[in-house]
């Protein structure tokens, strides 16, 4: 009985984390990938080609252990680890990439999480990269507010270069950070508010939330011209942010009782406005697209998920219809049916389902090309379920 009993232990791993026909799982247990850190936490995850060979390298940072960010390298035989922070980094989710020195390669921004005030950038090193070399720091925010959950680089005013838009949940503010003549010197980047909320008193929130969230806290970020003016607007914690000629913001509500969500915007219904979608990152509610009629953002129900910390709108089979994906956490090693999704679109506001994987940690997992071969594939980025780990879910149907 005792022997019965542990083979069926060993087993429960192997059974529960499975990918459907298409998609193959690879996994740093299983020795695919390289163990990203060595701590419990992984915070954030970005997907962005670092060295210029337009593949897509992987970026995770976590917040316990040294080093605090690394980044996986694609070669032709695999991933390989590099070193971008040796210390132990204090990072929150939500990371964002931009050539920010103007050099012509991509470097990297993190806000610090709940203990920290600071948000900074590392300097791209290319063409000059070694395993072991940490990558400069430099300063973009050292000053106000701590937890800084969700970045975004924009061109939020129209004038071509990018600025970065960022939450900062102790101050409860959307806030935007332009980037100086010299992001190196040391100072903090000028900083405006876009917007300040209440952190006195919230709507009823659809679904359920963590008991460590704060009243009114608003998370999530996209970005996309919603009412077609041919500026760009912000899209986060349940409202868009219309841009005005005057460089200032208009809110505008989309669900009011959603602020604690994951965004996304694209045109999911030809014609008219694009659509927003939204979902729960922590705690358990509503998968909803939202759909823009006569004044009314009418929600639409999907499905119901269970932490559901990444979301996408992307074109996954590549027929000219954008598709969802999202993704079910395993937190602290619950919700063993964790569902890794792609809603697939055909254009006019019907989805069909399909569930490619069960079982995986998806926290703020990433849609990409991740072995070049033009297909998008699925980066796993777990937060504290079964970690320090790292799997990726390569997509089988070439041609598409």
């Amino acid at each position: 009985m005792r022997t019965l009993l542990a083979l069926f232990v060993l087993t429960v791993p192997l059974i529960a984390q499975t990918a459907a026909p298409g998609w193959k799982l690879l996994s740093s247990k299983t020795g695919d990938l390289p163990v990203p850190v060595p701590g419990a936490q992984q915070t954030s995850a970005t997907v962005f080609d670092i060295d210029g060979d337009r593949i897509n390298d992987i970026v995770i940072s976590e917040r316990t252990m040294a080093p605090g960010v690394v980044w996986l390298r694609r070669t032709k035989t695999g991933w390989y680890r590099y070193v971008i922070d040796n210390a132990v980094t204090l990072i929150e989710a939500g990371a964002a990439y931009a050539d920010i020195d103007g050099d012509g390669d991509l470097d990297i921004a993190v806000g610090g999480e709940s203990r920290s005030n600071e948000i900074w950038w590392y300097e791209n090193p290319a063409p000059n990269f070694s395993p072991s070399t940490p990558w400069t720091r430099h300063i973009i925010k050292k000053s106000g507010a701590r937890k800084h959950h969700d970045l975004m680089f924009a061109d939020i005013d129209g004038d071509s270069r990018l600025e970065l838009v960022f939450w900062n949940q102790g101050g409860a503010t959307l806030m935007m950070a332009r980037i100086p003549a010299n992001p190196k010197s040391g100072s903090e980047w000028p900083l405006s508010t876009i917007y300040a909320y209440s952190s006195d008193s919230e709507m009823q929130q659809r679904g359920t939330v963590p008991r460590w969230k704060r009243p009114n806290e608003h998370e999530g970020l996209a970005f996309a011209d919603i009412d077609g003016d041919g500026l760009g607007d912000i899209v986060g914690g349940g409202w868009w942010f219309k841009r005005r000629p005057d460089g200032t913001f208009l809110p505008n509500p989309v669900d009011a009782a959603y602020h604690f969500s994951r965004s996304a915007a694209g045109q999911l219904k030809k014609g008219g406005r694009p659509e927003i979608v939204l979902v729960v990152g922590d705690g358990t509610g509503p998968l909803n697209w939202y759909e823009w009629v006569n004044g009314t953002w009418i929600a639409h129900r999907l499905a119901d998920v269970d932490n559901a910390h990444s979301l996408a709108i992307l074109d996954f089979d590549n027929d000219g219809n954008l598709d969802i994906f999202c993704a079910e956490m395993r937190l602290s090693g619950g919700n063993p049916a964790s569902k890794t999704w792609i809603l697939y679109g055909d254009g006019q506001g019907n989805f069909r389902e399909s569930v490619i994987a069960t079982g995986l940690d998806n926290h703020e997992s990433k849609a990409a090309d991740l072995d070049g071969d033009g297909d998008l594939d699925i980066l796993v980025k777990p937060y504290n379920h079964e970690t320090p780990a790292l799997h990726v879910l390569l997509n089988l149907a070439k041609g598409q």
